[in-house]
């Protein structure tokens, strides 16, 4: 463990124990991260263009 107490290797976790996350969630997520970044780009292109 480290000073935080924390282990240095691994959670520790049984990930199978774990219940996977919705897909539909998993969609909107990465969904919302493409509309963020294709913004982003658009607005960085247009200023790069000024």
């Amino acid at each position: 463990m480290d000073e935080d107490g924390l282990p240095l290797m691994g959670s520790g976790i049984d990930l199978t124990k774990v219940p996977a996350i919705q897909q539909k969630r998993t969609v909107a997520f990465l969904n919302q991260f493409v509309v963020h970044t294709v913004q982003f780009l658009n607005r960085f292109s247009t200023v790069c263009e000024e």
